[in-house]
């Protein structure tokens, strides 16, 4: 799932909840409120039971952006429904929230709870914080339980010993690497976890689709620099990709490390 697209759908369902509840509270018709809250409960969570029989792969995913999104655009979406239905969304931060949750009262009734001001606004400053961790690239990348297969190793043969001859011949020295000649001591980046992480973290903000940043990581690519130092071709032929895939995506990749993606 795209980043993008998935920020969007966790913006968009709780939006869809409060904007809905206005004319409820415009009507002050009681039953109707009733009503649009159960509805708004199954706005929550028929979304995710769907991607849960349809794309179990991208359940976790789902989840996470769902909640990040509630969490963080919720206060906002809430402030502007109060705006919109007539009164002042400071009445919210000064005063709480009225009749706000459904809750079971005498002879089987439901009946309206009101969350005080002093835990409204600390709830509201959790809420924000929570969805900014949640909705970060790379929590997203670690807890969405996206399988990426660690690249192995290349197979080299073994260099061949150097000939004998014949008795008393001198054995020729062996040369050196002329990349250690010119560059001694510099070793190649370090791929590991974080690299991995940092990696599809990059790709994810380019809006690269999760098949291919998998395809990607299966053709042995464990850190930028392994991006930045290929070229087009090789991406394409090691990925799978067609060859103008390869290119817009080789060059998105340096214009992002290069230029911050001016």
């Amino acid at each position: 799932m795209r980043y993008g697209f998935g920020v969007f759908i966790g913006a968009l369902l709780p939006g869809i909840i409060f904007i809905g509840s206005i004319i409820p509270k415009v009507t002050g018709d009681w039953s109707l409120y009733v009503t649009w809250f159960f509805i708004s409960l199954g706005i929550a969570l028929i979304p995710p039971l769907i991607v849960y029989a349809r794309r179990r792969d991208q359940f976790r995913e789902f989840i996470i952006f769902e909640t990040g999104g509630f969490a963080l655009f919720s206060p906002l979406w809430l402030f502007l429904a109060t705006d919109l239905s007539g009164d002042s969304w400071t009445d919210l931060i000064f005063e709480g929230i009225v009749n706000g949750l459904l809750a079971p009262g005498p002879g089987g009734t439901l009946i309206g709870l009101d969350i005080d001001s002093i835990l409204f606004v600390p709830l509201l400053i959790v809420m924000v914080i929570t969805g900014l961790v949640l909705l970060r690239p790379s929590f997203i990348a670690d807890h969405s339980g996206v399988a990426v297969r660690k690249p192995t190793a290349p197979t080299t043969p073994d260099a061949p010993a150097p000939s004998e001859g014949p008795p008393g011949a001198e054995i020729p020295p062996m040369t050196e690497d002329p990349l250690e000649q010119e560059l001694p001591g510099v070793k190649p980046p370090a791929s590991d976890e974080t690299s991995k992480v940092e990696l599809r973290s990059l790709l994810m903000e380019l809006g690269i689709p999760d098949p291919t940043i998998t395809a990607i990581f299966n053709a042995g690519y464990a850190n930028v620099t392994d991006i930045v130092a290929t070229s087009a071709e090789q991406l394409a032929l090691t990925t799978g990709l067609d060859k103008a895939t390869a290119e817009n995506l080789h060059m998105a990749v340096q214009k992002k490390v290069w230029f911050g993606g001016i």
